[in-house]
């Protein structure tokens, strides 16, 4: 498997290097949970231009499948600085994100890059000590801490494969109305995300948490706050739907950010699988990626297991979504994910394709 590792952020590297790799996968068709096949063979190949990015004229776009990674020292290190680069490479890192992903503030405090493409990016201090206290304080009082579930297929089954071993509170609109403590520190959260995250972002106010009801519209789900106690975890799996599911949902997950609410000194990392990267918890430290592409289909590279906890660990999770719109549903054609605002741009489309529609049919019937 060839890997490349690159000067941080110098813009040939984004627009040229694009070593790609395969990794043979188990998939559960109707499921998140995705087992990646250890010891499986790689074929490793590389692209010469930014077409890479995007399909030309002849062929469907196909997503990226290569790893640009950080200098291994810099990785241990705690990750780049993006403030230490220069206004080229930078802009170069912006465009990355804002093309194929979520637009983010690169200036934020704390904002640390683990990897360039696909882009894991880590905020340390995007929580106080005290904020983590009182969101695991609230959660524990409430009671209302459940056995948590993998989503099938739209629905929850519990203890499949023993894939997810961890507890969870689902800030639903009722429980956040009876705990107004835990709605205003999850609403701190939100304000952080907000500051974080760039572009079309849904409006403030009491509805602020929500699914997106129609194409285009972006919005936070609710979060959820997970305890994992010695021995449990969350095996490898997704956080984008699989393209089985997300028609009947009517929305994809397009970042994922995780906020660790207690420090772990050994065990209960979260390890991008492919990427061979592992986060250690810090208390009030963000983990920010990306599961899938700004046009919806999922990023496979961002898989990912919460490692077995060996004392208790406690986090926060907050997702921002967007909503797709199916198209001729009746005749099984496929979703057409939808970019927000930004339908105009992104990789070149096959002659004879609307743009934002994916090359692929898929069974959008469960």
């Amino acid at each position: 498997m060839r890997i490349q590792h690159v000067n941080p952020f110098a813009s040939a590297a984004l627009r040229n290097m694009r070593p790609r790799i395969t990794c043979p996968l188990i998939r559960n068709r109707r499921s998140n949970t995705v087992a990646a096949t250890p010891g499986g063979q790689a074929v490793s190949s590389s692209s010469g231009s930014s077409s890479s990015f995007g399909p030309s004229k002849q062929q469907a776009w196909v997503p990226p499948s290569g790893i640009l990674k950080i200098n291994p020292t810099l990785l241990q290190a705690g990750g780049l600085d993006v403030s230490r680069e220069g206004p080229q490479a930078r802009a170069s890192f912006e465009g990355h994100l804002t093309s194929l992903f979520v637009p983010v503030n690169l200036d934020h405090p704390g904002l640390r890059v683990l990897n360039i493409d696909p882009p894991v990016i880590t905020v340390e201090g995007f929580m106080s000590p005290g904020e983590c206290d009182d969101i695991i304080q609230t959660a524990t009082e409430s009671g209302l801490m459940r056995q948590s579930g993998v989503g099938v297929g739209g629905y929850q089954v519990k203890d499949l494969d023993n894939v997810r071993t961890s507890s969870t509170l689902a800030a639903t609109t009722e429980v956040l109305s009876q705990h107004p403590h835990l709605s205003s520190a999850l609403n701190v959260m939100l304000s952080r995300a907000r500051g974080l995250l760039g572009g079309p972002l849904p409006a403030e106010g009491p509805a602020a948490f929500s699914r997106p009801s129609q194409p285009g519209q972006v919005a936070f789900e609710l979060p959820q706050v997970a305890r994992y106690q010695p021995g449990q975890h969350f095996l490898t799996h997704e956080d984008a739907f699989p393209e089985t599911v997300v028609g009947s949902k009517g929305y994809q997950r397009r970042a994922t950010l995780l906020v660790y609410l207690n420090d772990c000194e050994r065990g209960g990392a979260t390890k991008f699988d492919i990427l061979d990267i592992a986060v250690q918890p810090r208390k009030g430290t963000a983990l920010l990626f990306f599961p899938a592409f700004a046009n919806g289909i999922p990023d496979k590279r961002t898989l990912h297991t919460a490692q077995d906890a060996v004392a208790e660990k406690w986090v926060t999770q907050l997702w921002l979504s967007c909503g797709v719109r199916c198209t001729a549903q009746q005749q099984g054609s496929v979703p057409a994910f939808v970019r927000g605002t930004r339908t105009s741009s992104g990789p070149p489309v096959p002659k004879g394709r609307k743009r934002g529609v994916p090359p692929q049919r898929i069974n959008t019937k469960i």
